[in-house]
């Protein structure tokens, strides 16, 4: 492995604790079960050996993409005199709030390191490949802080752990080299919606402040925007080939990915937002997507209930309130049996990745996309490699 630079001093300990916040709106929605599932499956060794060979030199050294560690935040009054309603942001439930990223500084960072308590986090965002992923910086019996190391895998991020220096990929969750290869993160869930919906839900989060001391162009995107058609966002232009390019979609086709017992699911984020709801039978769960109103955003979840599975759809003339067919009981947004004969289950909710579809499936080519009539397993079909860009330094 390459050495990497260390700014601030080698590893970064976790503070003692931050004064807690609590924030009540939406809470429910973006609480997470302690053992809710990593989407990484299990992989041998040779798996993670042959993906750390696979990694690209970009010339961009470790930590000159410049991750952030406890940074500032501003209310949302205050980020609002700079962000229009319509960009992306990134909201992410951490145990003393919520808080909200914009895209238009993690472009430039790609990670975030927050302490809380004796925990880390780490909320990541992949430019070129438009995963957002949230850990648990737990890292094998280490509590850790990542970095940007600069190579890439599959046009992916790829992160580094400054407590031993091991590779992670920040698609997967998992680490490929080093010391920690096989060790999986703890998934948190994050949310990618609007700063409209996200300020106006969670009026009292706090809102990542534009670093100051470190010379970056906030108000530009290096890649474009997504808010302006033709842009690297959503044209065909892949910065880097990948093995096993599929054409069942449009490369920068949003997905949502679920690894479920080892066996992965794509999820067309168009597909469901056009009825805003669905039930997925392909794949060895069976699961419901639905779209939360509140924060705009998809939310999946395992529907087996008592051992068998429901159906489940809107309540007549409600949005926000589900009804299963098996039993005619009503069930909140949050997956919570609240009257009718289920009244106290609850619903298993899965942490989903928010990706580009050429990214999901060069990491997982057997992967099968829902809601549809997808086989199982989907064999990936060739085509040609694509014009990239110009590298970004």
């Amino acid at each position: 492995m390459r050495q990497r630079m260390q700014p601030h001093g080698a590893i970064f300990p976790p503070c003692r604790a931050l004064a807690g916040l609590a924030l009540a709106c939406l809470a429910a929605l973006l609480f997470l079960s302690a053992s809710a599932p990593a989407t990484a499956g299990p992989r041998t060794d040779d798996d993670l050996k042959q993906l750390a060979g696979q990694l690209l030199e970009t010339g961009v050294k470790p930590d000159a993409i410049p991750a952030l560690y406890r940074p500032e935040y501003t209310t949302t009054i205050s980020a609002a005199l700079n962000l229009e309603d319509p960009e992306p942001v990134f909201v992410v439930n951490l145990p003393d709030g919520p808080r909200i990223y914009p895209q238009r500084i993690m472009v430039w960072h790609e990670a975030v390191n927050e302490v809380v308590g004796d925990a880390t986090y780490c909320i990541t965002y992949s430019p070129l490949t438009g995963v957002v992923a949230a850990y648990r910086g737990q890292a094998g019996k280490f509590m850790t802080t990542f970095g940007v190391d600069g190579r890439l895998l599959h046009n992916n991020t790829v992160l580094f752990d400054r407590a031993t220096g091991s590779l992670w990929s920040q698609l997967l969750g998992i680490s490929i080299d080093g010391p920690l290869r096989g060790k999986v993160l703890q998934r948190v869930p994050a949310w990618w919606t609007t700063w409209g919906m996200a300020r106006a839900a969670l009026p009292d989060a706090r809102v990542l402040a534009t670093p100051t001391g470190i010379r970056r162009s906030y108000g530009k995107d290096p890649y474009g925007s997504y808010l302006l058609p033709g842009t690297y966002y959503e044209d065909e232009r892949i910065l880097h080939p990948v093995p096993r390019p599929d054409r069942r979609m449009k490369p920068k086709t949003r997905i949502l990915g679920v690894d479920m017992q080892g066996q992965q699911v794509a999820i067309d984020t168009a597909a469901v937002r056009k009825d805003g709801i669905a039930n997925i039978e392909q794949g060895p769960t069976p699961l419901l997507a639905v779209v939360d109103r509140r924060l705009d955003v998809i939310r999946v979840y395992d529907r087996m209930v008592w051992g068998k599975p429901a159906t489940f759809a809107f309540r007549k003339g409600s949005p926000n309130r589900l009804v299963d067919a098996e039993s005619g009981s009503e069930w909140s947004m949050d997956g919570k049996a609240e009257s009718g004969p289920m009244k106290g289950a609850v619903l298993n909710e899965v942490v989903a990745v928010n990706a580009m579809w050429f990214a999901w499936s060069a990491f997982h080519p057997a992967t099968i996309i829902v809601p549809g009539a997808d086989a199982w397993p989907a064999p990936p079909k060739p085509r040609l490699d694509m014009p990239g860009l110009a590298p970004f330094q």
